[in-house]
Protein backbone atom coordinates (compact mmCIF):
# COMPACT_ATOMS: atom_id res chain seq x y z
CA UNK A 1 0.00 0.00 0.00
CA UNK A 2 1.15 3.53 -0.74
CA UNK A 3 2.55 5.11 2.41
CA UNK A 4 3.50 8.65 3.42
CA UNK A 5 6.52 9.21 5.59
CA UNK A 6 5.54 11.00 8.80
CA UNK A 7 7.33 12.62 11.71
CA UNK A 8 4.19 13.39 13.70
CA UNK A 9 5.59 11.85 16.85
CA UNK A 10 8.22 14.59 16.97
CA UNK A 11 5.71 17.46 16.97
CA UNK A 12 5.07 19.17 20.30
CA UNK A 13 1.46 18.99 21.41
CA UNK A 14 1.03 22.77 21.22
CA UNK A 15 1.93 22.72 17.54
CA UNK A 16 -0.81 20.20 16.78
CA UNK A 17 -3.66 22.33 18.06
CA UNK A 18 -4.19 24.34 14.89
CA UNK A 19 -6.38 22.92 12.12
CA UNK A 20 -5.68 23.99 8.56
CA UNK A 21 -7.76 23.81 5.39
CA UNK A 22 -7.17 25.03 1.85
CA UNK A 23 -9.55 26.74 -0.51
CA UNK A 24 -8.33 26.49 -4.12
CA UNK A 25 -7.75 29.58 -6.24
CA UNK A 26 -7.91 28.82 -9.98
CA UNK A 27 -6.41 30.69 -12.89
CA UNK A 28 -8.25 31.45 -16.12
CA UNK A 29 -7.26 28.04 -17.57
CA UNK A 30 -8.72 26.04 -14.67
CA UNK A 31 -5.29 25.37 -13.25
CA UNK A 32 -4.67 25.82 -9.52
CA UNK A 33 -2.84 29.09 -8.94
CA UNK A 34 -2.73 28.75 -5.18
CA UNK A 35 -4.75 28.24 -2.01
CA UNK A 36 -6.26 30.43 0.63
CA UNK A 37 -5.23 28.86 3.93
CA UNK A 38 -7.84 28.74 6.68
CA UNK A 39 -6.84 28.25 10.30
CA UNK A 40 -8.67 27.31 13.48
CA UNK A 41 -7.49 26.34 16.94
CA UNK A 42 -8.56 22.71 17.42
CA UNK A 43 -9.63 23.39 21.00
CA UNK A 44 -12.11 26.08 19.98
CA UNK A 45 -15.78 25.62 19.19
CA UNK A 46 -15.90 24.05 15.73
CA UNK A 47 -17.92 26.98 14.41
CA UNK A 48 -15.45 29.63 15.52
CA UNK A 49 -13.50 29.99 12.29
CA UNK A 50 -11.61 33.29 12.34
CA UNK A 51 -8.44 32.96 10.27
CA UNK A 52 -7.84 36.73 10.25
CA UNK A 53 -7.43 36.70 14.06
CA UNK A 54 -4.57 34.20 14.09
CA UNK A 55 -1.50 35.74 15.70
CA UNK A 56 1.78 35.98 13.84
CA UNK A 57 3.40 33.51 16.22
CA UNK A 58 0.67 30.89 15.77
CA UNK A 59 0.70 31.28 12.00
CA UNK A 60 4.48 31.09 11.78
CA UNK A 61 4.57 27.97 13.97
CA UNK A 62 1.73 26.36 12.02
CA UNK A 63 3.36 26.91 8.64
CA UNK A 64 6.64 25.53 9.92
CA UNK A 65 4.84 22.56 11.53
CA UNK A 66 2.78 21.59 8.50
CA UNK A 67 5.36 22.73 5.96
CA UNK A 68 4.11 25.31 3.48
CA UNK A 69 5.35 23.22 0.56
CA UNK A 70 3.30 20.27 1.80
CA UNK A 71 0.17 22.39 1.99
CA UNK A 72 0.37 24.29 -1.30
CA UNK A 73 3.01 22.40 -3.32
CA UNK A 74 4.85 24.94 -5.48
CA UNK A 75 1.86 27.28 -5.57
CA UNK A 76 1.03 30.53 -3.80
CA UNK A 77 -0.55 30.66 -0.34
CA UNK A 78 -2.99 33.41 0.59
CA UNK A 79 -3.37 34.12 4.31
CA UNK A 80 -5.71 36.54 6.04
CA UNK A 81 -3.94 39.09 8.23
CA UNK A 82 -4.79 41.85 10.67
CA UNK A 83 -3.13 45.21 11.17
CA UNK A 84 -1.46 43.83 14.29
CA UNK A 85 -0.08 40.96 12.22
CA UNK A 86 1.39 43.37 9.65
CA UNK A 87 3.11 45.35 12.39
CA UNK A 88 5.07 42.30 13.63
CA UNK A 89 5.84 40.66 10.29
CA UNK A 90 9.51 41.59 10.58
CA UNK A 91 9.76 39.48 13.77
CA UNK A 92 8.99 36.12 12.14
CA UNK A 93 10.53 34.12 9.33
CA UNK A 94 8.13 33.21 6.53
CA UNK A 95 8.75 32.26 2.89
CA UNK A 96 7.95 35.61 1.31
CA UNK A 97 8.08 34.37 -2.29
CA UNK A 98 5.09 32.06 -1.78
CA UNK A 99 2.91 34.12 0.53
CA UNK A 100 0.20 36.63 -0.35
CA UNK A 101 -1.02 38.66 2.62
CA UNK A 102 -4.75 39.35 2.35
CA UNK A 103 -5.75 42.57 4.15
CA UNK A 104 -9.26 42.65 5.70
CA UNK A 105 -11.94 44.88 4.24
CA UNK A 106 -12.43 46.89 7.41
CA UNK A 107 -8.79 47.87 7.92
CA UNK A 108 -8.12 51.56 8.60
CA UNK A 109 -6.11 53.03 5.75
CA UNK A 110 -3.63 55.62 6.96
CA UNK A 111 -0.07 56.70 6.29
CA UNK A 112 1.31 54.03 8.59
CA UNK A 113 -0.47 51.25 6.69
CA UNK A 114 0.75 52.57 3.35
CA UNK A 115 4.34 52.62 4.60
CA UNK A 116 4.02 49.09 6.01
CA UNK A 117 2.67 47.76 2.70
CA UNK A 118 5.52 49.41 0.81
CA UNK A 119 8.00 47.75 3.20
CA UNK A 120 6.41 44.30 2.93
CA UNK A 121 6.22 44.55 -0.85
CA UNK A 122 9.93 45.36 -0.99
CA UNK A 123 10.62 42.28 1.15
CA UNK A 124 8.91 40.11 -1.48
CA UNK A 125 5.46 39.46 -0.03
CA UNK A 126 2.46 39.48 -2.33
CA UNK A 127 -0.26 41.83 -1.10
CA UNK A 128 -4.01 41.65 -1.62
CA UNK A 129 -6.85 43.96 -0.60
CA UNK A 130 -10.51 44.14 -1.51
CA UNK A 131 -14.05 45.02 -0.64
CA UNK A 132 -16.36 47.72 -1.92
CA UNK A 133 -17.35 49.65 1.22
CA UNK A 134 -13.77 50.82 1.76
CA UNK A 135 -12.97 51.35 -1.92
CA UNK A 136 -12.32 55.09 -1.68
CA UNK A 137 -9.81 54.59 1.11
CA UNK A 138 -8.24 51.64 -0.72
CA UNK A 139 -7.28 53.91 -3.61
CA UNK A 140 -4.34 54.98 -1.46
CA UNK A 141 -2.95 51.44 -1.31
CA UNK A 142 -3.77 50.21 -4.81
CA UNK A 143 -0.34 51.25 -6.16
CA UNK A 144 1.32 48.99 -3.56
CA UNK A 145 -0.77 45.80 -3.78
CA UNK A 146 -0.58 42.99 -6.33
CA UNK A 147 -4.13 41.68 -6.18
CA UNK A 148 -7.66 43.00 -5.69
CA UNK A 149 -10.21 40.62 -4.13
CA UNK A 150 -13.92 40.87 -4.95
CA UNK A 151 -16.81 39.00 -3.34
CA UNK A 152 -19.05 38.44 -6.37
CA UNK A 153 -22.12 38.16 -4.11
CA UNK A 154 -21.84 41.85 -3.25
CA UNK A 155 -21.96 43.43 -6.69
CA UNK A 156 -24.31 43.69 -9.68
CA UNK A 157 -23.35 43.66 -13.36
CA UNK A 158 -23.38 47.44 -13.81
CA UNK A 159 -21.21 47.99 -10.74
CA UNK A 160 -18.92 45.21 -11.91
CA UNK A 161 -18.18 46.85 -15.25
CA UNK A 162 -17.42 50.18 -13.57
CA UNK A 163 -15.19 48.53 -10.98
CA UNK A 164 -13.18 46.54 -13.54
CA UNK A 165 -12.70 49.65 -15.65
CA UNK A 166 -11.41 51.52 -12.60
CA UNK A 167 -9.10 48.72 -11.40
CA UNK A 168 -7.60 48.11 -14.84
CA UNK A 169 -6.00 51.55 -14.63
CA UNK A 170 -3.44 49.85 -12.40
CA UNK A 171 -1.47 47.74 -14.89
CA UNK A 172 0.19 45.33 -12.45
CA UNK A 173 -2.95 44.64 -10.41
CA UNK A 174 -4.49 41.18 -10.79
CA UNK A 175 -8.17 40.58 -10.08
CA UNK A 176 -9.44 37.73 -7.88
CA UNK A 177 -13.12 36.81 -7.67
CA UNK A 178 -14.22 34.85 -4.60
CA UNK A 179 -17.35 32.81 -3.77
CA UNK A 180 -17.64 31.36 -7.27
CA UNK A 181 -20.21 28.58 -6.92
CA UNK A 182 -20.81 27.22 -10.42
CA UNK A 183 -18.93 26.60 -13.65
CA UNK A 184 -21.20 29.13 -15.32
CA UNK A 185 -20.07 31.77 -12.84
CA UNK A 186 -16.45 30.78 -13.39
CA UNK A 187 -16.79 31.34 -17.13
CA UNK A 188 -18.75 34.60 -16.65
CA UNK A 189 -16.17 36.24 -14.38
CA UNK A 190 -13.25 34.88 -16.37
CA UNK A 191 -14.67 36.53 -19.49
CA UNK A 192 -15.11 39.77 -17.56
CA UNK A 193 -11.37 39.85 -17.02
CA UNK A 194 -10.69 38.22 -13.67
CA UNK A 195 -7.28 36.57 -13.47
CA UNK A 196 -8.05 34.30 -10.52
CA UNK A 197 -11.30 32.69 -9.40
CA UNK A 198 -11.91 31.10 -6.04
CA UNK A 199 -14.51 28.70 -4.74
CA UNK A 200 -15.55 25.06 -4.76
CA UNK A 201 -17.29 25.18 -8.14
CA UNK A 202 -14.86 22.60 -9.50
CA UNK A 203 -15.77 19.92 -6.94
CA UNK A 204 -19.46 20.74 -6.52
CA UNK A 205 -21.77 17.85 -7.58
CA UNK A 206 -23.39 18.52 -10.92
CA UNK A 207 -26.23 17.14 -12.99
CA UNK A 208 -25.59 16.33 -16.63
CA UNK A 209 -28.00 15.54 -19.41
CA UNK A 210 -27.46 11.90 -20.27
CA UNK A 211 -25.66 11.38 -23.57
CA UNK A 212 -23.37 8.87 -25.16
CA UNK A 213 -19.85 8.85 -23.79
CA UNK A 214 -17.04 9.65 -26.24
CA UNK A 215 -14.75 6.73 -27.08
CA UNK A 216 -11.98 7.65 -24.62
CA UNK A 217 -14.35 7.95 -21.67
CA UNK A 218 -16.30 4.87 -22.66
CA UNK A 219 -13.03 2.90 -22.66
CA UNK A 220 -12.25 4.14 -19.15
CA UNK A 221 -15.71 3.23 -17.90
CA UNK A 222 -15.30 -0.26 -19.40
CA UNK A 223 -11.93 -0.62 -17.69
CA UNK A 224 -13.41 0.48 -14.35
CA UNK A 225 -16.17 -2.07 -14.83
CA UNK A 226 -13.62 -4.87 -15.25
CA UNK A 227 -11.22 -3.94 -12.46
CA UNK A 228 -13.96 -3.28 -9.89
CA UNK A 229 -15.75 -6.55 -10.67
CA UNK A 230 -14.88 -9.08 -7.92
CA UNK A 231 -15.41 -11.92 -10.44
CA UNK A 232 -12.63 -10.67 -12.73
CA UNK A 233 -9.77 -13.17 -12.68
CA UNK A 234 -6.18 -12.06 -12.19
CA UNK A 235 -5.34 -13.12 -15.74
CA UNK A 236 -8.28 -11.13 -17.16
CA UNK A 237 -7.28 -8.10 -15.08
CA UNK A 238 -3.73 -8.34 -16.44
CA UNK A 239 -4.93 -8.59 -20.04
CA UNK A 240 -7.17 -5.53 -19.77
CA UNK A 241 -4.32 -3.44 -18.40
CA UNK A 242 -1.84 -4.68 -21.02
CA UNK A 243 -4.18 -3.69 -23.86
CA UNK A 244 -3.55 -0.04 -23.00
CA UNK A 245 0.15 0.50 -23.66
CA UNK A 246 0.20 3.98 -22.13
CA UNK A 247 -1.57 2.80 -18.99
CA UNK A 248 0.80 -0.16 -18.62
CA UNK A 249 3.83 2.11 -18.97
CA UNK A 250 2.52 4.57 -16.38
CA UNK A 251 1.66 1.79 -13.95
CA UNK A 252 5.11 0.21 -14.11
CA UNK A 253 6.77 3.62 -13.86
CA UNK A 254 4.74 4.43 -10.76
CA UNK A 255 5.28 1.07 -9.07
CA UNK A 256 9.06 1.32 -9.60
CA UNK A 257 9.30 4.94 -8.40
CA UNK A 258 11.09 5.57 -5.06
CA UNK A 259 7.79 6.94 -3.73
CA UNK A 260 6.32 3.45 -3.87
CA UNK A 261 9.23 1.79 -2.11
CA UNK A 262 9.31 -1.70 -3.65
CA UNK A 263 12.44 -3.70 -2.86
CA UNK A 264 13.23 -4.83 -6.41
CA UNK A 265 12.27 -3.80 -9.92
CA UNK A 266 8.80 -4.76 -11.12
CA UNK A 267 9.08 -5.62 -14.82
CA UNK A 268 5.60 -6.86 -15.73
CA UNK A 269 1.95 -6.17 -15.01
CA UNK A 270 1.51 -9.69 -13.66
CA UNK A 271 4.45 -9.14 -11.30
CA UNK A 272 2.85 -5.88 -10.10
CA UNK A 273 -0.48 -7.58 -9.42
CA UNK A 274 1.13 -10.44 -7.51
CA UNK A 275 3.42 -8.14 -5.53
CA UNK A 276 0.90 -5.44 -4.62
CA UNK A 277 -2.38 -7.30 -4.65
CA UNK A 278 -5.59 -6.69 -6.55
CA UNK A 279 -6.88 -3.98 -4.22
CA UNK A 280 -3.82 -1.79 -4.60
CA UNK A 281 -3.63 -2.35 -8.37
CA UNK A 282 -7.31 -1.46 -8.68
CA UNK A 283 -6.71 1.88 -6.96
CA UNK A 284 -3.63 2.72 -9.01
CA UNK A 285 -5.14 1.73 -12.37
CA UNK A 286 -8.30 3.70 -11.63
CA UNK A 287 -6.32 6.83 -10.79
CA UNK A 288 -4.01 6.49 -13.78
CA UNK A 289 -6.85 5.84 -16.22
CA UNK A 290 -8.93 8.77 -14.98
CA UNK A 291 -5.85 10.98 -14.89
CA UNK A 292 -5.33 10.31 -18.60
CA UNK A 293 -8.41 12.30 -19.63
CA UNK A 294 -7.05 15.15 -21.72
CA UNK A 295 -10.23 17.22 -21.59
CA UNK A 296 -10.42 17.31 -17.79
CA UNK A 297 -8.34 19.79 -15.75
CA UNK A 298 -5.66 18.17 -13.60
CA UNK A 299 -7.19 20.04 -10.69
CA UNK A 300 -10.15 17.64 -10.79
CA UNK A 301 -7.83 14.65 -10.48
CA UNK A 302 -6.20 16.30 -7.49
CA UNK A 303 -9.65 16.56 -5.91
CA UNK A 304 -10.24 12.84 -6.57
CA UNK A 305 -6.84 11.84 -5.18
CA UNK A 306 -7.15 13.99 -2.07
CA UNK A 307 -10.71 12.89 -1.36
CA UNK A 308 -9.88 9.20 -1.85
CA UNK A 309 -6.81 9.25 0.36
CA UNK A 310 -8.53 11.26 3.09
CA UNK A 311 -11.33 8.68 3.20
CA UNK A 312 -8.79 5.86 3.34
CA UNK A 313 -6.77 7.43 6.16
CA UNK A 314 -9.91 8.21 8.15
CA UNK A 315 -10.88 4.55 7.82
CA UNK A 316 -7.38 3.54 8.90
CA UNK A 317 -7.67 5.70 12.03
CA UNK A 318 -11.05 4.12 12.81
CA UNK A 319 -9.92 0.54 12.06
CA UNK A 320 -12.34 0.17 9.14
CA UNK A 321 -11.76 -1.38 5.68
CA UNK A 322 -9.53 1.09 3.87
CA UNK A 323 -9.87 0.01 0.23
CA UNK A 324 -13.63 0.50 0.03
CA UNK A 325 -13.35 3.93 1.63
CA UNK A 326 -10.66 4.91 -0.88
CA UNK A 327 -12.89 3.73 -3.74
CA UNK A 328 -15.83 5.81 -2.51
CA UNK A 329 -13.71 8.96 -2.29
CA UNK A 330 -12.22 8.46 -5.74
CA UNK A 331 -15.43 7.52 -7.56
CA UNK A 332 -17.38 10.38 -5.96
CA UNK A 333 -15.81 12.69 -8.57
CA UNK A 334 -16.76 10.54 -11.58
CA UNK A 335 -19.55 12.89 -12.65
CA UNK A 336 -17.05 15.73 -13.10
CA UNK A 337 -14.43 13.50 -14.74
CA UNK A 338 -16.78 11.80 -17.19
CA UNK A 339 -19.35 14.63 -17.44
CA UNK A 340 -22.27 12.31 -16.88
CA UNK A 341 -24.80 12.04 -14.08
CA UNK A 342 -23.17 10.23 -11.16
CA UNK A 343 -26.27 8.05 -10.77
CA UNK A 344 -26.09 7.05 -14.42
CA UNK A 345 -22.41 6.15 -14.15
CA UNK A 346 -22.81 4.09 -11.00
CA UNK A 347 -25.54 1.93 -12.55
CA UNK A 348 -22.93 0.76 -15.07
CA UNK A 349 -20.31 -0.23 -12.50
CA UNK A 350 -20.29 -3.52 -10.55
CA UNK A 351 -20.24 -1.87 -7.15
CA UNK A 352 -22.02 -2.96 -3.99
CA UNK A 353 -25.13 -1.09 -2.87
CA UNK A 354 -23.24 0.15 0.19
CA UNK A 355 -20.59 1.79 -2.03
CA UNK A 356 -23.20 3.33 -4.33
CA UNK A 357 -25.27 4.63 -1.42
CA UNK A 358 -22.16 6.05 0.21
CA UNK A 359 -21.44 8.08 -2.94
CA UNK A 360 -25.02 9.09 -3.72
CA UNK A 361 -26.48 9.52 -0.23
CA UNK A 362 -23.40 9.61 2.05
CA UNK A 363 -24.78 6.61 3.93
CA UNK A 364 -22.81 4.30 6.22
CA UNK A 365 -19.24 4.71 7.42
CA UNK A 366 -18.00 5.19 3.83
CA UNK A 367 -20.54 7.94 3.26
CA UNK A 368 -19.66 9.62 6.54
CA UNK A 369 -15.98 9.48 5.63
CA UNK A 370 -16.78 11.11 2.29
CA UNK A 371 -18.76 13.87 4.01
CA UNK A 372 -15.91 14.43 6.45
CA UNK A 373 -13.29 14.52 3.66
CA UNK A 374 -15.29 17.14 1.76
CA UNK A 375 -15.80 19.22 4.92
CA UNK A 376 -12.12 19.05 5.86
CA UNK A 377 -11.12 20.33 2.44
CA UNK A 378 -13.58 23.21 2.68
CA UNK A 379 -12.58 24.17 6.20
CA UNK A 380 -16.16 23.53 7.34
CA UNK A 381 -15.10 22.10 10.69
CA UNK A 382 -18.66 21.91 12.01
CA UNK A 383 -19.17 18.86 9.77
CA UNK A 384 -15.86 17.13 10.49
CA UNK A 385 -17.10 14.18 12.51
CA UNK A 386 -16.22 10.57 11.81
CA UNK A 387 -16.59 7.54 14.06
CA UNK A 388 -15.69 9.51 17.20
CA UNK A 389 -12.24 10.54 15.97
CA UNK A 390 -10.75 13.64 17.55
CA UNK A 391 -9.80 16.77 15.63
CA UNK A 392 -6.12 15.84 15.66
CA UNK A 393 -6.76 12.42 14.08
CA UNK A 394 -8.86 13.97 11.36
CA UNK A 395 -6.33 16.72 10.70
CA UNK A 396 -3.57 14.09 10.53
CA UNK A 397 -5.60 12.18 7.94
CA UNK A 398 -6.15 15.34 5.90
CA UNK A 399 -2.51 16.34 6.10
CA UNK A 400 -1.39 12.83 5.17
CA UNK A 401 -3.72 12.89 2.16
CA UNK A 402 -2.24 16.21 1.01
CA UNK A 403 1.28 14.79 1.29
CA UNK A 404 0.33 11.61 -0.57
CA UNK A 405 -1.42 13.55 -3.34
CA UNK A 406 1.58 15.84 -3.72
CA UNK A 407 4.03 12.95 -3.88
CA UNK A 408 1.88 11.00 -6.36
CA UNK A 409 1.56 14.03 -8.66
CA UNK A 410 5.31 14.61 -8.48
CA UNK A 411 5.93 10.95 -9.34
CA UNK A 412 3.55 11.00 -12.30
Amino acid sequence: MLKVASDRSQKPTSEREVMVARQPIYNDRMGVYGYELLFRAASNNAGDVAPAKATAQVLGTTLLNFGLEELVLHRRAVINVTRAFLDVMSDIQLPTEQLILDIPDDITVDEGLVEKLKELGERGYGLCAGGLANLRALQQVLPYIDMFRLDVRQINDKQLDLLIGFLRQHENLSLRAIKIETMEEYRFYRERGFDYLQGFFMSRPREYVSSDLPANKLAILQLLTVIHNPDTSTNELEQHIIRDVTLSYKLLKLVNAPFFGVARKVDSIKHAIVLLGRDEIRKLVSLLALGGLNDVPMAVMEIAMLRAKTCELLAQEANLPQDSHFTVGMLSVLDILLQQSIGNILTKLPLSDSVKNAILKHEGSMGRALSCAIALDKGDWRDTEFEGLGSKAMQDAYRGAIQWTYQLIQTL
